[in-house]
């Protein structure tokens, strides 16, 4: 299984890059630095 890490996955294209990843079976590793504001 490959993996990546995404910084600013909160919001904006770090989320949409994010859930790409997700979708494709990827292991995602997701920074967020205010992780209480990211959207659902």
């Amino acid at each position: 299984m490959n993996t990546i890490l995404i910084t600013g996955a909160s919001s904006g294209i770090g989320r949409a890059t994010a859930f790409y990843f997700v979708k494709r079976g990827w292991n995602v590793i997701a920074g967020m630095r205010s992780p209480e504001n990211k959207q659902s």
